[in-house]
């Protein structure tokens, strides 16, 4: 979370150097604008200054494009093997997942980019604030069991608790992002999102008293053996 705050502080400096710098607001968002602005200040000669910035862009882009085949890989390969119980490789979901975004950038999707991420953000900040409920206040309640089950077969295939936190979370903050409870409330649609998660999870795990985190308990005295 550190580094995270400290790259977002870093961007909001760069963005306020390029608009000191005479560039446009609406371009100094834009990663070439701010890199170019930056090393101007680093290297007097511009070709030095356009190389580094090519560079530096070329690099960030294919650590987030790796980073991002490698996280898609893992998600898809989760649900799908959750819902078809079938497991056909990563490799499979790599490639997968690098076509999906060949797609879209030959669609020109990244042009709203800036409205997706916005919808994105609620969404999984509703995800997250049920997982954030759950840990800091069902389980010291006793609402859900203390510890944590990793084994999918102990697994029930939904947990209302986590889901519908999430759900009714995502559907009200999304609402208010597209304008639905007026300008106050789309300008904090997140907020939304994060009270409304924190709030669902617990009161449904009340409701439900917890029966549907827990499949089946594990046999005493049983292991693992190893072939």
């Amino acid at each position: 979370m550190v580094p995270g705050v400290l790259k977002m502080l870093g961007g909001a400096l760069l963005a306020w150097l390029a608009i000191r710098n005479s560039v446009p607001v609406d371009r100094a968002v834009d990663p070439n604008q701010m890199y170019l602005v930056a090393w101007e200040y680093v290297f007097p000669n511009l070709g030095w200054a356009i190389a580094a910035t090519a560079l530096f862009v070329l690099v960030s882009q294919l650590k987030i494009n790796v980073t991002n085949a490698y996280a898609g890989s893992l998600a898809w390969s989760n649900f799908f093997a959750r819902l078809t119980h079938s497991h056909p490789g990563r490799v499979v979901w790599v490639v997968f997942n690098t076509l999906i975004a060949l797609m879209l950038m030959e669609l020109d999707v990244f042009q709203a980019l800036g409205k997706v991420l916005g919808l994105y953000s609620n969404i999984a900040i509703s995800w997250m604030m049920a997982v954030v409920a759950d840990l800091v206040i069902n389980k010291p309640l006793g609402l859900s069991p203390p510890g944590i089950e990793f084994k999918r077969a102990h697994l029930y295939d939904i947990n209302p608790v986590g889901v519908g936190a999430m759900g009714i979370a995502s559907a009200l903050s999304v609402a208010a992002y597209f304008g639905a409870f007026g300008v106050a409330a789309q300008s904090f649609s997140a907020l939304i999102a994060l009270l409304t998660a924190f709030v669902v999870s617990p009161l449904i795990a009340w409701a439900t008293r917890g029966r549907y985190y827990i499949a089946r308990q594990s046999e005493p005295g049983r292991g693992c053996s190893a072939a």
